[in-house]
């Protein structure tokens, strides 16, 4: 994952705006065809947005990872939306979360005005979850959406060191964490162009920052987060993802499902215990 991001390098970068200003446009989005009705069991469409690990063919890779949950959704009558969004050359997420979250919110809409549902619940996996939340509390999503279930979520963020994966930068001394740290540093800009949605997954970064602040949740909305303890990507497990604010439900994977083992990161939502856990979420009053 992190040497796709490196290799976006080449891409012209984009400056973020201040939260809550309108977003960017440029990059891309995968939309699903929206062909389902659903069902009176279950009215709510459910759109899902996978994280940073949707590499090369996107699509093929975000079915696969969700084929699992798609399955559960259907299976009770609902109708899942597999969304891509803030695609900037092979990737996704790599735009800002802002303009990732507008596109969210122009998915959104069109998902209410072809089904005619009035409000959707959102399934996300990682940096996905960042975008939901950007997009829940800063764009006036919590009126269009019921719940908000979240696998291994980008919350408080993670470090510079467990982003990119032990990767270093030949002939920096302070090594690509030190350099993805520092802020006044020019090499960020060069190596990190064009995948500011990586940073915006920091702790500490202005995105997450601005999040934290008052509150991660909205009113009107239902939160759930299944963590993993063998998550490699946020770092410390479940102190990175869970929203600890009243009415979430935050749990561990392997604490709900000891027989099933540890789940890393990007595997969690291929786990069927998982897949099963959305849709008891789904299900919740």
């Amino acid at each position: 994952m992190v040497a796709a991001l490196l290799a976006l390098g080449a891409t012209p970068a984009a400056a973020m705006p201040d939260i809550g200003a309108d977003p960017l446009t440029g990059a891309g989005t995968l939309e699903p065809a929206l062909d389902c009705e659903p069902s009176p069991e279950q009215p709510n469409p459910v759109v899902i947005l996978g994280g940073f690990g949707a590499v090369g063919d996107i699509r093929a890779t975000l079915d696969k990872q969700m084929a699992g949950i798609t399955s559960g959704i259907r299976g009770i009558g609902g109708c899942p939306f597999i969304f891509g969004y803030g695609i900037i050359g092979p990737m996704q997420a790599a735009a800002p979360v802002s303009e990732s979250a507008a596109q969210l919110w122009d998915f959104v809409e069109k998902v209410r005005a072809a089904t005619g549902a009035e409000r959707v619940d959102i399934v996300a996996h990682s940096s996905g979850a960042l975008v939901a939340n950007y997009y829940l509390k800063f764009l006036n999503g919590g009126p269009r959406v019921d719940r908000a279930v979240y696998l291994a979520p980008v919350t408080k963020g993670t470090t510079a060191a467990t982003l990119i994966g032990g990767l270093d930068l030949p002939g920096s001394p302070e090594g690509l964490a030190g350099v993805l740290n520092d802020v006044s540093n020019p090499l960020r800009d060069s190596v990190f162009r064009g995948v500011q949605g990586a940073l915006d997954c920091l702790a500490g970064s202005r995105v997450t920052r601005a999040l934290l602040d008052g509150g991660v949740t909205v009113p009107g909305v239902s939160y759930s987060v299944l963590a993993t303890r063998g998550d490699q990507v946020l770092t410390p497990a479940g102190t990175a993802s869970f929203i600890e604010e009243p009415g979430v439900v935050n749990d561990f994977f392997e604490d709900l499902y000891p027989r099933a083992g540890t789940a890393g990161h990007a595997a969690l939502p291929m786990q069927p215990d998982a897949a099963d856990w959305v849709v008891e979420r789904l299900l919740s009053e």
